[in-house]
């Protein structure tokens, strides 16, 4: 463990640093009398985060101006763990941790916990006091200044004619750092950055309820990044969007990825290292897998029984896990969603059912949205579909980032852990981590996905957005992009085109990853595929041993390739409107193996399959907007 420790003899003036345990990353926090409290964060000698101001403001009182270290604890830990989805299970989790403790006069205690890894740092605030009485806490005053010298792809928080933060927008790409959204409500997490040699995210991690999810705007010192919380005029529930908690109180982990490569920052799991343990006993019944899906493409009502099964026999026929009946399934004709558990069953197949989370409902309502906010008519009926025999449940239209909703998460995942229910948080906040600790949570939509391409203008842009998403939105967590499109989607009677590639659409099955991966065609999209393709749909998983990148740009282009067992995945993408043409290294472990490799055809329209003998590398040509899906055994 590499850590060190400088002060003054004044005990308001000091510095203390931490580094990571192989000694590449290191964290400062300073001190200066009559100053702020402030933090910088190096990686490899080079400066990754510069002098930004730590503290917050809580009933009236500014923290971190001048206070007084009082002790000054480190610990180094070595927490290795399994999880259940996601682009690495067995994950590892080492760390040196610091801990400084301050006082401040007339006012609470608070530490600053900071840990330090190999691919980052994070750090936190603890609010020391007797419980019993309600605090809030005013504004955070904590900065990310990042060096200008390079370029940012983050997304605006999301801010359209319903004023509701979905992470829906598109990621503005290789903006200056420091720019300023077109609108006033800031950014949101995660931002990537490519600046003074390195590559480096921040994002946010570790919600227990006690606090919103936050994002980001630019009112730091010369316009930085700083702490922003939901915005007031959210409308889903009239709450006021500063935190409100009883001492010891504890804030979500600022996380700062760094590394070498985009790799590192692809590769990383500190989201998931900085959250809670496991709190399910038992995961045996914890299964990942691929789903069908209805509604994406018109004709597939969950209001009908007989389309339905239609989409469990595509289950059946595609060895895919689970089928998703959506919005509506509570209206089904014939013999209803029973029939269709009852039929799934037989046919080795799980159902899903879709719930509206309850998030804004009032006494008009329509009792079925109101069902998952309520802790005794959920837990009701979580008995009833668990009895019944359904596996998993998609909640939506969570709609805020505020407290009151945040803390609507925990009890809703308890519950469903108790009745073996996985869970698809839809419509919700971005993935701070809440897979770790409750490992039933297969996926988080939070991203412009599928759903959207029914509009001429999203699928134009849908070659760039899924070049982007591997190295943003992807990183902090399994991701429902509801992927693997081949049809144009009809949106009230009018088709959207298809611009991306059939083998570009084929590899998003590897190059996204969720551990609930739901693919939203047309059942007759997928019967009707050539043999290779459609056998690489049977096969391919949706939970990982191993995720490397293999080539990308976040924008231009991505090649992912994930391991199961020992069978390697390849997924490539271009997205650009010009041919791409590259020579791969593969994995070490795949010369000699038998390769097929699915590529682009004549046109975007065709495959083009063939076979052969891995080799130590691969060269491979994609279409315009195209890409290609390779399987290596």
């Amino acid at each position: 463990m590499s850590l060190s420790v400088a002060m003054s003899c004044g005990k308001s003036d000091g510095t203390w640093s931490a580094d990571s345990p192989d000694g590449k990353v290191c964290l400062t926090v300073t001190a200066a009398k009559g100053s702020p409290l402030t933090y910088s964060i190096t990686y490899d000698g080079k400066t990754a985060i510069e002098p930004s101001r730590l503290g917050f403001t809580m009933e009236g009182v500014d923290y971190g101006i001048s206070p007084v270290m009082k002790k000054m604890t480190v610990n180094h830990v070595s927490d290795d763990y399994t999880l259940k989805a996601g682009k690495r299970l067995k994950v590892k989790n080492e760390y040196n941790e610091v801990t400084l403790s301050f006082s401040q006069k007339g006012a609470c205690s608070f530490d600053i916990i900071a840990r330090v890894y190999d691919d980052g740092a994070a750090f936190r605030y603890r609010i020391s006091g007797k419980g019993g009485k309600d605090m809030t806490m005013d504004a955070e005053a904590t900065e990310f200044s990042v060096p200008v010298n390079g370029k940012a792809w983050i997304h605006p928080y999301d801010w359209n004619s319903r004023f509701k933060p979905s992470y829906e927008q598109y990621c503005k790409n290789e903006i200056p750092i420091n720019s300023k959204p077109s609108h006033d409500k800031g950014w949101a997490f995660p931002m990537l950055f490519n600046t003074n040699g390195i590559w480096m995210m921040v994002t946010e991690a570790a919600l227990d309820g006690t606090y919103p999810a936050t994002h980001i705007d630019n009112s730091g010192n010369g316009g930085c990044y700083k702490i922003r919380f939901p915005e007031i005029e959210e409308p889903v529930i009239p709450d006021d969007p500063r935190p409100v908690s009883t001492l010891p109180w504890m804030t979500p982990w600022r996380a700062v990825i760094v590394g070498a490569g985009l790799g590192d920052i692809f590769k990383t799991q500190m989201v998931q290292n900085l959250n809670p343990p496991s709190q399910i006993a038992d995961e045996s019944w914890i299964k990942p897998g691929k789903a069908a899906w209805s509604w994406w493409y018109s004709g597939g009502s969950p209001r009908s029984y007989e389309a339905q099964i239609k989409y469990v026999d595509l289950c059946h026929e595609m060895n895919w896990e689970y089928s998703l009946l959506d919005s509506g399934w509570h209206q089904m004709d014939g013999e209803g969603v029973e029939g269709v558990v009852e039929y799934a069953k037989k046919k080795g197949v799980g159902i899903w059912l879709w719930y509206h989370s309850g998030s804004g409902t009032n006494a008009e309502s329509p009792a079925q949205q109101k069902i998952m906010i309520d802790p005794q008519t959920r837990r009701a009926e979580m008995e009833r579909i668990s009895k019944m025999g359904v596996k998993g449940i998609k909640v939506d239209f969570f709609d805020t980032d505020k407290q009151g909703v945040i803390a609507e998460y925990i009890p809703l995942l308890k519950d469903a852990a108790e009745f073996h229910l996985l869970v698809d948080l839809h419509g919700a906040t971005l993935p701070r981590g809440f897979d770790r600790t409750w490992p039933n949570v297969m996926t988080t939509e939070a991203v412009r996905g599928a759903e959207s391409l029914g509009r001429q203008e999203r699928c134009d842009n849908a070659a760039v957005q899924n070049t982007v998403l591997p190295f943003t939105r992807n990183v902090v967590g399994s991701m429902d992009y509801t992927p693997v499109t081949f049809s144009d989607k009809i949106r009230q009677g009018v088709p959207a085109f298809r611009r991306t590639s059939v083998a570009h659409q084929l590899a998003l099955a590897v190059v996204f990853e969720s551990g609930f991966q739901c693919l939203a065609d047309r059942a007759e999209a997928y019967l009707s595929l050539p043999d290779a393709p459609k056998e690489f749909l049977r096969r391919v998983p949706a939970a990982w041993d191993e995720s490397q990148l293999l080539s990308g740009w976040p924008g231009t282009h991505a090649v992912i390739a994930r391991r199961s067992g020992n069978t390697w995945y390849i997924g490539g993408i271009n997205g650009k409107k010009e041919p791409l043409s590259m020579t791969l290294t593969l994995p070490e472990g795949c010369k000699g193996k038998k390769m097929t490799l699915i590529g682009d055809g004549k046109d975007i329209n065709t495959f083009d399959c063939s076979t052969a003998t891995a080799g130590d590398q691969i060269s491979v040509s994609m279409l315009p907007e195209g890409g290609f899906a390779a399987v290596i055994e």
